[in-house]
């Protein structure tokens, strides 16, 4: 796996992409497990993007995942909260437990780093909006909690001490600089800081497409300044998450890559060889160091998806 640093955790979100099988994974037809498996090896954290979508999943999906990323002992995950409780607003009690369930079977291995609760564009700064944040912060008290909020009407001085309040902390989103969008600030609340990645394509989201909105490679130039950005956040916080999430074309991936070498001072990084193929300007980063396809031997999985 990358050593960045005990406190820094680079990764994307989610690592079941179709388009990661033909330029990330040593073969296309890995199964989940042996794609989790084969991310963990260069990465120490990823978004689990299956949590927004299905409602079926268990604490033994959870302990699958665990498995996979047994190797690696600095992994951590960042699972998204199910879409209904953000994007529909509706609170089911069963699937509260269930969330909870997953979420302790995570923790109690030491493997969660956050739950991630990223509301919508539509989601803005009411009375009904801030009743509800605080309604999800008592259901998941307990666990780490991050929300990202989208519509600059959230973007008030009090946002911070409201949520230390409710026991959250915000997500810091780089989202294109398009009127009434969330400004991309780091601010922090207790001793982690979480920084997700969208990319600076203002076209792609004012066409609101998923695959054009997250199409983006993030340049030489800001990428030194996601750096800076990375090194001014306090000494005391304790786990900083830095989560790309332009994901389209496998950009996030390659964009990862290239921030884990520079907050390395640039030494040679880790790459596997199927991605140089996609990204030659990962070669500068990796050096001699081109990571092979190895044999698998993953446990048995359920597909979330």
């Amino acid at each position: 796996m990358q050593k960045t640093s005990h406190r820094l955790k680079i990764g994307f979100g989610g690592w079941e992409h179709d388009i990661l099988s033909e330029m990330f994974y040593p073969r296309p037809d890995l199964d989940p497990t042996e794609k989790l498996q084969w991310y963990a090896r260069f990465f120490d954290t990823v978004e689990i993007r299956s949590t927004f979508w299905d409602d079926t999943l268990t604490a033994q999906d959870a302990h699958r995942w665990l498995e996979a990323v047994a190797d690696n002992p600095g992994f951590l995950f960042l699972p998204k909260l199910h879409g209904s409780f953000t994007h529909r607003n509706l609170i089911r009690p069963g699937l509260v437990r269930q969330t909870r369930a997953l979420l302790q079977e995570l923790a109690g291995r030491d493997k969660l780093g956050a739950l991630l609760v990223q509301l919508p564009y539509a989601f803005t700064n009411t009375s009904a909006a801030r009743f509800h944040v605080v309604r999800l912060a008592e259901l998941f008290r307990g666990f780490p909690l991050h929300f990202e909020f989208r519509h600059q009407s959230w973007n008030f001085p009090g946002l911070l001490n409201f949520l230390a309040d409710s026991g959250a902390a915000p997500v810091s989103a780089d989202l294109p600089r398009i009127r009434q969008f969330m400004p991309f600030t780091t601010g922090i609340v207790g001793e982690r800081a979480y920084l997700r990645l969208h990319g600076r394509n203002e076209k792609g989201w004012l066409l609101n497409g998923l695959d054009t909105r997250y199409d983006y490679l993030y340049n030489a130039r800001e990428l030194q300044e996601l750096r800076r950005r990375i090194e001014g956040i306090s000494p005391s916080c304790k786990r900083v998450f830095v989560i790309f999430n332009t994901t389209t074309g496998g950009k996030a991936a390659a964009n990862a890559f290239q921030l884990l070498s520079m907050v390395r001072g640039g030494t040679p990084i880790r790459v596997p060889a199927t991605i140089l193929h996609a990204f030659p300007l990962l070669r500068e980063f990796a050096g001699d160091h081109i990571e092979e396809p190895l044999p698998f031997h993953p446990p048995g999985y359920r597909a979330a998806m």
